[in-house]
């Protein structure tokens, strides 16, 4: 039964045309556009809401994974349209938590978010999230201990893996240049389980899924 779900994860995710093109940049959503202005629009904060000042060196994913809150929510609630224009002591509001879920997982890799789980990109919808990572920074982990299931390349996606974990989730990273481990093994959480591919433009962009059996879900509801 377990090997049975594993290959239907393959074939569900091999069915999925990639989300992107390496060149991309969408923020659909938020009707992101360069000619807006990156002033920031603070809004008065709800109950459990947070007031935080932006620091040297900060960036919105660094925000994002210190208060557990997604990219998406903090631009949403900000209305921050240029997620790279921060401005050191602006002040934006941290939302409150609005996801709850019993499986915890660590980021597979430090960098941006360019596309968010259920954007219509090239008329199909993203099941995971694309996340641009610095190139000093090529290295994936896993998100948690898991049993290698795949490590092979995919049409479309390069070489990939998926790891099972308890509770019937799984974890997908494609676009990778080099797999460390093989089917069978047992990736420990934080292991360093492959590195990623170059663009032609020269970006290293991973995309990462978490799926529950079959089933896609926002990562961000479970990354800390």
């Amino acid at each position: 039964m377990i090997k049975l779900m594993s290959l239907f994860i393959i074939i569900a995710f091999v069915s999925c045309a990639p989300a992107r093109t390496p060149s991309q940049r969408v923020y659909d959503n938020y009707s992101y556009s360069r000619e807006k202005s990156p002033r920031l629009h603070v809004r008065t904060p709800t109950y459990k809401d947070t007031y935080y000042v932006i620091k040297t060196n900060d960036s919105l994913w660094k925000i994002s994974k210190e208060y557990g809150v997604s990219v998406k929510e903090i631009m949403k609630r900000n209305r921050i349209y240029s997620p790279g224009r921060l401005k050191v002591g602006q002040k934006i509001i941290i939302p409150r938590r609005r996801y709850t879920a019993k499986a915890r997982f660590v980021w597979p890799v430090e960098g941006e978010i360019i596309n968010f789980f259920g954007e219509t990109i090239n008329n199909s919808i993203n099941k995971g999230l694309n996340i641009k990572a610095n190139p000093n920074h090529k290295s994936v982990i896993a998100v948690a201990e898991g049993k290698v299931v795949f490590s092979n390349s995919l049409k479309g996606w390069g070489k990939t893996i998926i790891l099972r974990h308890a509770s019937s989730f799984y974890s997908i990273y494609a676009n990778l240049n080099d797999t460390f481990v093989n089917e069978g093994n047992i990736a420990k959480k934080r292991q360093v389980i492959g590195e990623l591919a170059s663009s032609k433009e020269g970006d290293y962009i991973l995309h990462f899924e978490i799926r529950n059996k079959h089933i896609p879900y926002d990562p961000l509801r479970y990354l800390n």
